[in-house]
């Protein structure tokens, strides 16, 4: 709980931001949905990123650069014309569409709420994470969700998306609209001369964090586009899911791969139109 803030801080830029945050005792916060930073109840300052300049969806050497405070509404309005269209779909079916309007990406991968749509498909478009401050790097996802390296003193500033000239596909499975994810999942692949190529798939919600399935990609990897070996590849991935009180070991890991295959299915009939 936060009860002893006395000053409100509004940086113009992200330099000022990490100056103000390696004092300690502040929270930034952008969309303002959540907090990620430990020490809340000895927090007396609070950092608006408002004006800091992160706001913005960019095409830059053939990469797409998402800053850290775009908001997931303006991502889901951004015409991606390859398979990075899928963190459109991802970001497009979380939350509400008021929430919508105020979760930012960074604040999202800062913090990884249980409700977040973002890492999966992240995973899968082989996306990397910019952080200034005490740790500067840019960072591979998957290192970024292994090491979490953010500190009191360091911001992630944007996410940086390669060309992803096949296609991707993104699905979650909920109870209702605004519900929990029990599984969400997403695959990436091109299909040449009728053969699979740059195959990466990713799951989320069923284990503590999202993961890849490299074993799973270099099976598939440069092999016919046959939707039965798919399928029967698929069915000897290694689930363990974490535990849940409410659905079965085995309904989620039959739900993941049903999901996994129908994501392969949508993109042969896809490549199959074009």
């Amino acid at each position: 709980m936060i009860k002893n803030i006395q000053e409100w801080y509004y940086p113009e830029n992200v330099e000022r931001a990490l100056a103000l945050m390696k004092k300690g005792r502040v929270i930034p916060y952008a969309g303002g949905t959540s907090f990620h930073r430990g020490g809340t109840v000895s927090a007396v300052g609070m950092i608006s990123l408002k004006n800091v300049g992160l706001n913005f969806i960019e095409e830059t050497g053939g990469k797409t650069t998402i800053g850290a405070c775009a908001r997931f509404s303006k991502i889901s309005e951004y015409d991606f014309r390859d398979g990075r269209n899928m963190l459109k779909v991802a970001v497009s079916l979380a939350a509400s569409n008021s929430l919508r309007n105020l979760i930012t990406i960074g604040g999202s991968l800062a913090s990884l709420p249980a409700w977040s749509n973002v890492p999966t498909p992240l995973l899968a478009l082989n996306a990397e994470i910019s952080i200034a401050g005490t740790n500067t790097a840019v960072i591979e996802i998957e290192d970024f969700l292994d090491t979490k390296p953010l500190d009191g003193a360091t911001l992630i500033t944007g996410v940086f998306l390669p060309k992803a000239p096949g296609i991707g596909v993104y699905a979650r499975y909920a109870r209702t609209t605004f519900d929990y994810a029990i599984a969400d999942a997403a695959v990436y692949a091109g299909i040449v001369s009728g053969r699979l190529k740059n195959v990466r798939i990713a799951v989320g919600d069923v284990f503590p964090k999202a993961r890849r399935f490299h074993e799973v990609e270099e099976k598939l990897n440069d092999s016919l586009f046959d939707i039965k070996k798919i399928t029967a590849v698929l069915d000897e991935m290694k689930i363990q899911p974490s535990a849940n009180p409410t659905f079965s070991k085995e309904f989620r890991v039959n739900l993941v791969k049903t999901m996994v295959k129908r994501a392969f299915e949508q993109i042969g009939e896809q490549a199959h139109e074009n």
